[in-house]
Formats: C-alpha cells, structure tokens, sequence
C-alpha cells in the first residue's frame, strides 16, 4: 500500500513546508493585516477632506481680500480723493495655510508725519491777536499783506515788521506754541524760523515777549547782542534794542545774553536786568518794579486848579461903620536946620599876618587809587555795583572829591549811571554805562534805589578801599 502524503504546503514567501494547523494561522494573520490597511485608508479619506475645507476656506478669504482692495482702489481713485496717491497691496500665501498682506508704505499718504504737515504749513508762523496804531507787515511777493491786518491774519516767515511810536502796538501769537510777542515804540523787525530755531532780526525797538516751552529754542538778534531763550524755558521778559546799548529785564525764567563784540555772556534769572554796549561789556544789576512796565514812563502832569467861586458875604452894619474911612489932615513938614555932623574918626590899617596855608590833601594819590585800583579790585572780588539816577535835575561830576576842584562833567535828568561803592567825604565814584569810573559826584545829589544803599556803600568803602593820603 502507497504511503499516503502528508497533507502539506509550501509557504511562497519562504519555500518552507507549512503544516495546517500554520496556514490556518497565517490565514488569521491575514485577515488582521487587511483590517489595519482598511483602518489606514479611512485615515487618509479624512485627511482629504479636511485639506478640502481648508483650500476652500482659502479660498473664500482671498475672494473677500480682493473685494476690499477693489473697494479701496475705488475710494483712493475717487475725484474727490485723487491727490490722496495709489495704494499698493501684495498678498504672499505660505504653506497654503497662512495669508499675509503686506502694504507698500513708501507710497502710503497716509503717515503721520504728512498729516502734521499738511496741518501745519511752515509759512504760516504767527497769527495777529490785536493790532493797534500804525503798524505796517510786508511780505515778499504779496503786496496786499498790509492791507486790513485784522485780529487772526497769518504772519509769514521773513515776513517785516514796522510799529511806530508808542502807543501803537502788535501783538501775535506764534503757532503750535502759544508764545506771545508784542511789539511796540518804533520797533523794525523780521521773522526768519527755520528747523533749528524761531529767530527774530531786530534793528531797534521794545519788545515784550511770553516764551512758552517748544520744541526748539528761540534767539533775538541785533548789532549788539544775542539773546537765547532754551528751548524746554517758560520766560517772560522785556527787551530793549538801541544803536548804543541794549537793555534787557527778565520777569519770570531764564534768558543767556551774549555780546557779540566781546563775546562775553552771561545768564540771567527772574527780575535781573542786563546792558549789552556797543564796545562789549556786560552791566548787570537788580531789576526793579518800573524795569517791568510795558510802555514808555509817564510822567505825573499836574493840572490847574480851578478858581472856586467865593461868595460875596455882607459886612454888619456896625462893622461897616468901624471901616467907614475918615479922611485926615495933612501932616505940616516943618524943615529944622541942619547940624554939621562930626569928623569920621580916622582908620588905622594894621598889616596882618599871613597864616601859614594847611597842607592840601594828596587828591591826585585817591583818583589813581580809585580809578585804576579799586576797578580791579571790583572786578576780581565780584563786588556789586549798582544803577541809580539824579535825585532832582543835572548832577555835576568832579575830577576830585571836592566842589572847588575841576569839573569833568555832569549826568543829565533822569539819565541811569553806575555808582561804585568807592565814597569819599561826601562823594562817590560814578560812572556812565559802558565807559567806567567818570569822577566824583555829590551823594546827596543820587537818587538811591533804596535806602540803606548809601549806608552799605559807605561801610564797604570804609573796609575795603581804605587809602592814606
């Protein structure tokens, strides 16, 4: 009898033989395999899906992108917005998930540094708050800038300014700034702001000015002096301008004066007054309550006084009978002879004996002290001088500290002179502004600023400018 053959089966992967019992298991197998492919493909179905939506979704946002630049386009293109420019757009997709929009903004109009500028047009400096009097602006290239110069008119940069004798008067008010100018009293003036500065070309006047912090400093020029007002100051302060001298009063703030002959400068705080000469120096001194006062000093003008009627008033009758005048009989002028009168007694003059003369005092030693010493000594020292003016009419000036010595000469009524804390016997050193010590003066003759100044000149003389003829 034949064998019979084991009922086997080679695997086609390995060539191996495999029993049943295996091949049911490799069935088994199978099937777990065909489950996880079936499992994997739902996986990948849903991914499809999904990246369907998103290029959908995609695709409905570029739809809605392109409407607002349609519509932008439109607005920007309009007539009545065409000098607005072109608004350019560039969409960039990334990674087919992410939009961007970037915008040009090189040609964008619509930055904030073009608003301000077309807010604030930089011809316009100024606008005129009242205007009184004669007062003439011109403006290049506008022949009608002097016509009608109503509160609110715009004041151009390089723009002239003329204001008559007081009280004619402008004020204005500078823009974006809130400072005010007035100016007043033959004042000639030009406006020049640029980037750096508001600058003021001044040829002579009276000005008064409310500086108020800005983003840049402001400087008023003469042939004198320059006057720099920083640009983060609040300053209030009355300005002089003069061929020979400038003067300058600081209310309220700071201000740094320079000469611009000397180049000497200094900074003055609040109620300071400061000369600026045409031969380069700097005289400083306290200011006072009329150094604040806008407008010329006026002076007290004393009216008549009228007659007042008088009433006529009756006498009492007796009274009247005590004044009734009697008329007298004329005196008799009897003429008696004449007596000789008696021999002037004779006159005998005795020949006097010259007295020896006293010693004069050595004034010429106490002038070279006083003049060429002390001013060093002052002037090392910081030693404050002060500013005064004549008690009452003109004030002669002697070249000695005595009224028989040689006069030199005089400061007129109301005429503002320096006053060195240098007294001899009665007398101080004075001087003109600008031209150092002058000669003597009588003290009595100064109107002192106060009352002790005489005092502290006398005990600061008397300490440190002691000299022994």
């Amino acid at each position: 009898m034949k064998k019979q053959k084991k009922n086997t089966r080679r695997d086609k992967g390995s060539g191996k033989f495999v029993s049943s019992k295996d091949s049911n298991l490799s069935k088994v197998e199978k099937k777990d395999y065909t489950f996880k492919i079936i499992f994997f493909i739902a996986i990948i179905f849903f991914l499809f899906l999904i990246l369907n939506n998103t290029r959908i979704l995609n695709s409905i946002t570029t739809l809605n992108i392109e409407k607002i630049n349609n519509s932008i386009r439109k607005i920007v293109l309009s007539p009545g917005n065409e000098n607005l420019g072109e608004l350019k757009e560039e969409t960039i997709l990334g990674d087919e998930k992410n939009i961007e929009v970037a915008i040009d903004s090189s040609e964008i109009l619509f930055t904030e540094d073009k608003l301000k500028k077309k807010l604030f047009n930089p011809d316009q400096v100024a606008r005129i708050l009242v205007k009184y009097g004669d007062v003439s602006i011109l403006s290049k290239g506008d022949l009608k800038s002097n016509d009608n110069l109503y509160p609110g008119k715009v004041i151009k940069n390089g723009d002239q300014i003329t204001v008559s004798k007081y009280p004619s008067y402008i004020s204005f008010i500078i823009n974006n700034e809130n400072s005010v100018i007035v100016m007043y009293d033959n004042t000639n003036a030009q406006i020049v702001f640029n980037e750096l500065t508001n600058l003021y070309k001044i040829k002579k006047g009276k000005i008064h000015v409310n500086i108020m912090s800005s983003t840049k400093p402001t400087v008023f020029v003469s042939q004198n002096s320059i006057v720099t007002i920083e640009d983060q100051e609040v300053t209030l302060m009355n300005l002089l301008f003069n061929k020979g001298q400038d003067q300058f009063v600081t209310i309220e703030g700071e201000a740094k004066i320079k000469n611009e002959l000397s180049g000497l400068s200094l900074r003055m705080i609040k109620q300071q007054k400061l000369f600026s000469t045409n031969i380069g120096q700097l005289i400083w001194s306290l200011a006072n309550e009329l150094d604040f006062n806008i407008g010329p000093n006026k002076e007290l003008v004393i009216l008549p006084i009228e007659d007042a009627l008088v009433k006529k008033i009756k006498p009492i009758k007796k009274v009247q009978e005590k004044l009734k005048i009697t008329s007298k009989p004329k005196p008799k002028i009897i003429i008696k002879a004449i007596k000789a009168a008696p021999p002037k007694p004779k006159i005998i003059i005795k020949a006097i004996k010259p007295t020896p003369p006293k010693p004069a005092e050595n004034y010429d030693k106490t002038r070279e002290y006083d003049f060429n010493i002390a001013p060093d000594i002052i002037k090392r020292e910081s030693i404050v001088t002060y500013l005064e003016t004549p008690l009452m009419g003109d004030i002669p000036v002697y070249k000695f500290p005595n009224i028989n010595s040689e006069l030199v000469s005089s400061i007129s009524d109301q005429e503002k002179f320096i006053v060195y804390p240098i007294y001899r016997s009665g007398f101080v050193v004075i001087g003109r502004l600008g031209t150092g010590p002058l000669g003597y003066a009588d003290a009595d003759l100064i109107n002192f600023s106060s009352e002790d100044r005489l005092g502290k000149i006398i005990d600061l003389s008397k300490s440190r400018f002691i000299i022994d003829n």
